[in-house]
């Protein structure tokens, strides 16, 4: 769905030191392809100069856009790897995984040349996130306008998927930005799931009065995607255990710093006994590092139709993951590409089925590698 209109101790700190940054080198740029025959190779490298990318998304233009921790957003062709400069933010602050972060178009973008993006700054007490939009004209974005700031952050634990709903509703994940007493206070903005008119204002459906708060309870949910069935699900980091898969329903508590995974613990028994939690659908542990999600309904690799594909980053590899009929739990998980192109922080896919996928390098925090956008042009027996 995204594609269609596309977030204490040294025990914490070894368990973060696992989750994100960098890539190797390969530089072949496949040419297009006039016939519309298969190509020769399963895998083709479209670029790999990018410094540490974290959304991409297939544009409303049939261009890739793509963010770059670093402040820069990019469109980039499909074909030839070609890269246009759009925008660099100046005043990004790039520290560990904070920096230029989620990206999303407005869908009805011939009218309304929107592009959404969320990234970090420092305020005057540190790391802040704000979500801004701005314009796109003549191949070049300007008119930033703040739609929602001072959004907790940290150099950990961001959150910062961005989506847009059908009815035209903003969906933002935040994370807890390191301070695990935010995500159940409902006087902060970290640790949830928020949903926001277009315009930054508040609806007045949400459920709960005059909050942004759609769902709260997340650690530092990264990946963010409706299903056809309409259920909306996300990926979430959990600490040394429990990565989780999450159906979001408006208004429900998804229990952390209390609960992690399901509800299997005394102590989380306890919490729950008092407040209702949602447990995950689907969790890993030991943990992988889960970033994007998407459902792929396309035919164009037959493996992957009707299932949801994640992007993992400590495990290195891509996940497809089958619903079951009523959408409440994972039958089936399968691996592809197996650490075959370092960690993977991102996937597009076309209005054909074409994917794409984005790097970032072989090790958490290795800032010197080069990045890549990859396309997957199908699975090899």
């Amino acid at each position: 769905m995204k594609t269609i209109f596309k977030f204490i101790g040294i025990a914490l700190f070894s368990s973060l030191f696992f989750y994100c940054s960098s890539d190797d080198n390969s530089t072949s740029n496949p040419d297009p392809d006039p016939d519309g025959e298969e190509p020769t190779e399963a895998t083709t490298t479209l670029i790999s100069t990018l410094s540490i990318p974290w959304e991409l998304v297939w544009g409303p233009d049939d261009f890739l856009w793509v963010t770059e921790r670093n402040g820069k957003i990019s469109r980039i062709h499909p074909d030839t790897g070609e890269q246009q400069e759009v925008l660099i933010i100046s005043n990004v602050a790039q520290v560990q995984e904070s920096g230029l972060l989620g990206m999303v178009h407005h869908p009805n973008f011939d009218t309304n040349p929107y592009v959404y993006v969320v990234y970090t700054y420092n305020g005057s007490s540190g790391l802040l996130e704000r979500l801004v939009r701005f314009t796109f004209d003549n191949n070049t974005l300007s008119d930033e306008t703040i739609l929602l700031d001072q959004i907790p952050a940290n150099s950990i634990h961001n959150g910062s998927r961005l989506l847009i709903t059908s009815d035209l509703h903003l969906l933002m994940t935040t994370g807890d930005a390191g301070n695990t007493d935010l995500s159940q206070n409902m006087n902060s903005l970290g640790g949830k799931i928020l949903r926001l008119n277009l315009d930054g204002t508040i609806p007045v459906d949400n459920p709960f009065t005059g909050s942004y708060v759609y769902s709260y309870g997340h650690r530092n949910p990264q990946g963010l995607t409706f299903h056809p069935n309409g259920g909306l699900y996300s990926s979430e980091h959990g600490p040394n255990s429990d990565d989780e898969i999450n159906q979001i329903i408006s208004g429900k508590n998804y229990g952390w710093p209390e609960v992690k995974g399901v509800i299997d613990t005394p102590s989380e028994q306890s919490f729950a006994a008092g407040t209702e939690v949602i447990e995950s659908i689907f969790n890993w542990t030991p943990t992988i590092a889960p970033s994007d999600l998407i459902f792929y309904t396309s035919d164009r690799i037959p493996e992957w139709t009707n299932k949801f594909l994640m992007t993992v980053l400590k495990d290195q590899r891509i996940i497809a993951l089958t619903l079951n009929g009523d959408g409440t739990s994972i039958t089936q998980e399968e691996i592809f590409f197996n650490r075959e192109f370092g960690r993977l922080r991102d996937i597009a896919v076309s209005p054909t089925g074409r994917v794409f996928i984005a790097t970032n390098g072989n090790s958490y925090g290795d800032t010197s590698a080069t990045h890549r956008i990859i396309e997957i042009n199908r699975i090899e027996p």
